[in-house]
């Protein structure tokens, strides 16, 4: 279900800083990366999403429940 691979693709934007790199430079990559399988609609909802709000989001996420 595409649902759940969008939900882990904004959980990981939201908790891993590397992968939310890989993501600001292409969206579309860091899905295949992954194996991240999302549709056409929401390939393109990713793809507008504001990754200063994630960052802004990961500072205020415990250590302890990021990835290193």
């Amino acid at each position: 279900m595409s649902q759940d691979a969008v939900e882990r693709f904004l959980g990981r934007i939201a908790t891993d800083e590397k992968f939310r790199g890989q993501a600001k430079l292409s969206v579309s990559m860091a899905c295949v990366n992954e194996g991240l399988v999302v549709s056409e609609e929401e390939m393109s909802a990713l793809k507008r999403i504001d990754f200063i709000l994630f960052e802004l989001i990961s500072h205020t996420i415990d250590d302890s429940i990021k990835r290193c």
